[in-house]
């Protein structure tokens, strides 16, 4: 496993982080074996672990983090997240969004609950959950943000942008005018754009903010998990997807074959590395449901891409893989 520096914080963080969200849910899948899970990303070396209070209901997806957390605290990067109302009902029934609550007040409580939840002391990476422009534009809220590191409680600040991709002003904004050291967003080979946006500000370039990539496998269309004629159950996560637009990422995906055929990488070893490529990121988060998937995806970070295949993979997006999309996928924003 091999590291890099978040942004300008001091902590070095694993290529390939792990993302509790699978486990909290069955959204992407049944997980038989949480525990082991966790246990075989840090035998892999990963260090950078993600979660949120909103991932299963009331906060599961921090509680089931105590165990691991007290035996391993000194060895773990943790990151959570706020502005979901946990105790608030969805939207609408199924997987919509809870709404948010973005008030001071409310966040310091969030982040109290959070380290009770969690059984520590301390959020090394405290991220804002699916902001819209509204809590990025804030000073009250990043006043109290702000007063919650001086206390200790957060050691730094980042940006989750969701849900689906886009958010380009809010990402640009919160990087440019908000002291944050991380930016999360859907990033992969096939669908690289707002990441490349992200990737061009300066202080990315200058490597004060460090990007996050999640959905690093276009939704299984780069994992090898699955393939044009699987129907996904309407609780599963990517049943979201419109279905020409996961056509159209198989079709790109059948450009890139150099990279796994012959080099000694899977399908979805070769779609991390790919991302790797690209220095403003400093981590993956893959979506896994079994220890065998933790431990193939960790590999990911020892099998790095040339540079002549990166130049080929440029070139390939820069032609949009030679493929006539069927669907346009619009990118998310809320200005």
């Amino acid at each position: 496993m091999r590291y890099r520096r978040f942004g300008r914080s001091e902590f070095e963080v694993s290529e390939i982080g792990f993302g509790v969200w699978t486990l909290a849910s069955d959204w992407w899948g049944h997980v038989e074996d949480k525990q082991g899970m966790l246990r075989a990303a840090l035998d892999c070396g990963i260090n950078f672990i993600d979660t949120a209070p909103v991932y299963g209901d009331g906060g599961f997806g921090e509680e089931l983090l105590r165990d691991v957390l007290a035996a391993h605290r000194d060895d773990i990067v943790l990151t959570t997240k706020c502005g979901y109302d946990i105790e608030a009902e969805r939207k609408y029934p199924g997987q919509s969004e809870r709404p948010h609550d973005w008030r001071p007040e409310s966040i310091r409580a969030q982040v109290d609950g959070s380290l009770r939840r969690l059984g520590t002391d301390r959020i090394e990476l405290y991220q804002l959950h699916n902001p819209r422009i509204e809590p990025i534009l804030a000073d009250d809220l990043w006043a109290e943000l702000e007063t919650l590191r001086s206390e200790g409680k957060v050691l730094e600040l980042g940006v989750a942008l969701g849900p689906a991709i886009g958010w380009v002003e809010e990402g640009c904004t919160a990087i440019r005018d908000r002291d944050i050291v991380s930016l999360q967003t859907v990033f992969n080979i096939l669908e690289q754009e707002p990441g490349l946006t992200f990737a061009a500000e300066p202080k990315v370039v200058d490597g004060r903010v460090g990007l996050i990539s999640r959905v690093p496998h276009a939704s299984d269309a780069l994992s090898g998990k699955v393939t044009r004629d699987t129907v996904f159950p309407p609780g599963d996560h990517r049943a979201h997807r419109n279905r020409d637009n996961m056509l159209d990422n198989f079709d790109k995906a059948d450009t890139l074959a150099f990279l796994w055929e012959g080099t000694g990488r899977t399908r979805g070893q070769a779609a991390i590395a790919g991302i790797l490529a690209n220095p403003a990121f400093t981590t993956v988060l893959p979506t896994c449901v079994t220890v065998d998937e933790v431990r193939e995806y960790a590999a990911a970070s020892d099998l790095p891409i040339t540079d002549d295949e990166q130049a080929r993979v440029q070139e390939l997006w820069r032609n949009n893989f030679g493929v006539v999309n069927r669907y346009e996928m619009p990118l998310k924003s809320s200005v």
